[in-house]
């Protein structure tokens, strides 16, 4: 008999959750749903209908975060619940996860992509760089670098990204003749690179990356042809993301090792505000060296970011962004902090203008120098 009584008290429990749950979702009290939700999803009540409730109204109130968390509770019992798919979809994207964003669609079938108007085209988006290094140390000119990339969708859950890069800089130094002459030499600094990126959906959260970089160096009368690669995981939890990779390889035949760690904190969920955290272990030949990076950004106004960063180590041949971006200038940097302003042009275009300052050594004499540099960028997105 007790037995009886408890199954019929959890029955009108769950049928009490459906009713009230409805009733706030189609009035769209969504904080109240997500409060009363979650309260019963600690006192033991969880079924699909609830969790989709409580999914949508995070997704409504911009915590795409703990939306997904939602989802990703359904999917693991359901994987081809449509409602879950489609604003997982959305939630991935919002997120700019475009690669999980994508393992979602290929769950859909192509009427439900067709209907809603859903792309999926094989180049996901197309970026450029360019700017401008000034210093003001007078052995040194000003350096230039720029940078054209291209991403494609090559399957639901693998994604390609390429560029290549240009940088030069000229480079004056004086020569001692005989203890009483001297003369200026001008070497000219210049790199030509190639830059892939592969990336792999394993599942709803976790993804594997490589990426494999060529560099073409040539200072003065010398030229080195350098090789490194990267491979790593990716974990995207509630509110945390956490990634592990490894750098490897020889750059201007110096050996070369790096491992790094960086989670990203969003507490709300969204970009509204969020924080990276980025740190290495650099190991140059024999020579072992810790880099910490730490980026804070914010939304500033509808459609402008803002992001204000610090790199604390000695920065001699770091690699940098999944290894897109290498510091193997002449000269080290032993210290670096910036701040960049990204614009939401319309749903495509992203504008970037970013701003860094470099406390750098001169190779060839004991001196302290400042650089600072100014780049501008630009993103389209299909």
């Amino acid at each position: 008999m007790a037995m009886i009584h408890t199954a019929k008290a959890q029955v009108n429990a769950l049928q009490v959750a459906d009713s009230v749950s409805t009733d706030l979702y189609n009035a769209g009290n969504w904080k109240q749903l997500i409060s009363y939700g979650d309260q019963l999803l600690v006192g033991g009540i969880d079924f699909t209908g609830l969790r989709l409730r409580i999914a949508y109204a995070n997704f409504i109130t911009g915590d795409y975060k703990h939306a997904l968390k939602q989802y990703g509770v359904v999917l693991a019992k359901d994987p081809y619940n449509i409602t879950a798919r489609y604003y997982a979809y959305y939630c991935d994207k919002y997120l700019t996860d475009d690669l999980h964003a994508t393992y979602n669609l290929s769950y859909l079938d192509k009427e439900t992509l067709h209907k809603d108007g859903i792309n999926t085209p094989l180049i996901t988006d197309i970026q450029a760089e360019t700017g401008i290094k000034q210093n003001n140390n007078i052995n040194r000119d000003n350096a230039s670098y720029s940078r054209i990339g291209i991403g494609n969708r090559i399957g639901w859950r693998l994604q390609l990204e390429q560029s290549v890069a240009y940088f030069n800089q000229d480079i004056f130094e004086l020569y001692d003749i005989d203890r009483i002459r001297t003369t200026s030499l001008h070497l000219a600094d210049q790199q030509k690179e190639y830059y892939a990126k592969l990336s792999f959906a394993l599942s709803q959260n976790i993804a594997i990356i490589g990426s494999y970089h060529y560099l073409n160096t040539k200072f003065d009368s010398t030229v080195n042809n350098s090789n490194l690669g990267l491979i790593g995981l990716k974990y995207a939890g509630t509110y945390v993301d956490i990634q592990a990779d490894a750098d490897f390889g020889w750059l201007n035949k110096k050996s070369l090792e790096q491992y790094n760690a960086k989670l990203i904190y969003y507490p709300f969920g969204n970009f509204n505000l969020y924080t990276i955290s980025r740190a290495s272990v650099k190991q140059l030949n024999s020579a072992r060296n810790f880099i910490f990076d730490q980026i804070l950004g914010f939304k500033l106004i509808k459609n402008t970011w803002l992001e204000s960063s610090v790199t604390l180590g000695n920065l001699d041949d770091y690699l940098d962004a999944d290894g897109l971006y290498v510091y193997d200038g002449i000269d080290n940097t032993t210290f670096k902090c910036g701040e960049a302003a990204y614009y939401q042009l319309n749903n495509n275009v992203q504008l970037q203008l970013n701003y860094f300052y470099e406390r750098k050594s001169d190779a060839y004499q004991s001196l302290k120098y400042d650089q600072n540099s100014v780049t501008v960028g630009i993103v389209w997105k299909f």
